[in-house]
């Protein structure tokens, strides 16, 4: 059916339970003795390492308010929270268990406000005065238009007139490439949500997601398979299915909305290290002995996924650097206003 609509609301309103079979990156470091996190040059959890990562290209001392989006166990904050407190916290989740979870990991470390809905529903006034926006492996769950088709007439179901609407609305804005052929998608939702958070002034905002424009570094592609085919694909995963993320769309709305734009692999920041045991299981087909297997997907997840960095320039905050070379991946100089 043209122009259908796949979403996940339904699912994580009323049918989540667990994460637990869910194994995003976070989720693999999160134990302490993870067969993970032996692969990092800095054995840590994923919130700790993202936070040092931030932390030397953000004035992360500096912020006051903060609001993560789709916060899963709350791990992510929790780490975060070892190295800071906030001013204001907001917790934004739509399903119900996930926000419970987060305000019980939390604990008293932090006072914060839990907001339990669908964020791209939520009054734009919850963001007034955020500062840093976090929306870590959840974008894939926002709606995605399959089959798309762009020059038919908007009908069906109210939900898919206007996700079709919002589609035609966000390509002729920002002029974005218009999907094509049998498997024409458009991840509509996670280009809403980046548009909101933009149009609310946030100045540093935080992506990291499944990429469908993942790559490799030259040396490492012998060993390390990814999946880049340009279009985001579908992810069939317990009661709903989820889509990898087109990146080099979510840029253009946040340049055009006066963003810098600092993008790369989650690879940047958890930093892993080539041990001969590690090379025997990249090149061999074969499980050597328990972990393996989880130790080659996590190794590939460290470039399937991709992060992006939104910055804009604030009063009280220093500019983000310009300079290609005063950043650690480049990143387009061009702004447009």
């Amino acid at each position: 059916m043209k122009n259908a609509v796949s979403r996940t609301d339904e699912y994580h309103t009323r049918g989540i339970r667990t994460l637990g079979w869910e194994l995003t990156v976070c989720n693999a470091l999160e134990p302490p003795d993870s067969p993970c996190r032996p692969l990092l040059k800095t054995p840590d959890s994923y919130g700790h390492l993202l936070y040092s990562f931030l932390d030397r290209h953000l004035p992360m001392a500096g912020i006051r308010a903060a609001v993560e989006i789709g916060g899963g166990y709350g791990c992510l904050m929790r780490d975060f929270l070892d190295r800071k407190s906030f001013g204001r916290l907001v917790m934004v989740d739509i399903s119900p268990v996930l926000l419970e979870r987060q305000r019980e990991r939390l604990g008293d470390r932090q006072p914060a406000e839990y907001v339990c809905g669908d964020f791209l529903k939520t009054p734009q006034t919850l963001l007034d005065g955020i500062e840093l926006a976090i929306l870590n492996e959840n974008l894939g769950d926002f709606p995605t238009l399959v089959d798309f088709d762009g020059t038919a007439e908007g009908g069906g179901p109210a939900e898919e007139r206007f996700f079709f609407d919002e589609a035609r609305r966000l390509i002729g804005r920002y002029s974005l490439p218009s999907p094509q052929g049998p498997a024409a998608r458009i991840n509509v939702g996670a280009l809403m949500a980046v548009e909101k958070l933009c149009l609310a002034g946030i100045p540093f905002i935080f992506i990291g997601e499944h990429s469908c424009q993942a790559a490799v570094p030259p040396a490492f592609r012998k060993l390390i398979r990814v999946r880049s085919t340009g279009t985001p694909e579908r992810i069939p995963l317990c009661g709903h299915d989820e889509y990898t993320i087109r990146f080099s769309d979510l840029e253009d709305v946040a340049r055009a909305l006066g963003y810098r734009c600092r993008r790369g692999p989650f690879a940047d920041f958890l930093e892993w290290e080539m041990t001969e045991r590690l090379r025997r299981i990249l090149t061999s087909g074969l499980t050597l002995r328990d972990g393996d297997e989880i130790s080659r997907q996590f190794i590939e997840d460290l470039y399937q996924y991709e992060y992006l960095i939104l910055t804009r320039d604030q009063a009280g905050f220093p500019r983000f650097p310009r300079s290609r070379h005063e950043c650690l991946v480049p990143f387009s100089d061009s702004v447009c206003p």
